[in-house]
């Protein structure tokens, strides 16, 4: 259930991403051109975007945290 959750959540997070970048959305939270090379600051180009790429990362935690669980008890030889 866990890692449904955090499929749910980062598909809705990679289609708020590429919702944002067809629209001109509002203002970016980051001044990114400043931290970050011109060609990567062009793929952030409004809070949409940047929301969507933070969902996406963080729908990531529980589908990898599940795994990593699971490899920990087959490492231990739990359910054998």
């Amino acid at each position: 259930m866990i890692k449904f959750i955090g499929w749910v959540i980062a598909v809705f997070g990679m289609g708020l991403c590429v919702f944002g970048y067809f629209i001109d959305g509002s203002a970016v939270f980051i001044d990114w051109p400043r931290y970050l090379p011109g060609w990567v600051a062009d793929y952030i180009p409004n809070l949409e975007v940047e929301i969507g790429f933070a969902l996406s990362m963080i729908g990531m935690v529980p589908i990898y945290y599940v795994a990593f669980l699971e490899s920990k008890e087959a490492d231990r030889g739990v359910g054998d």
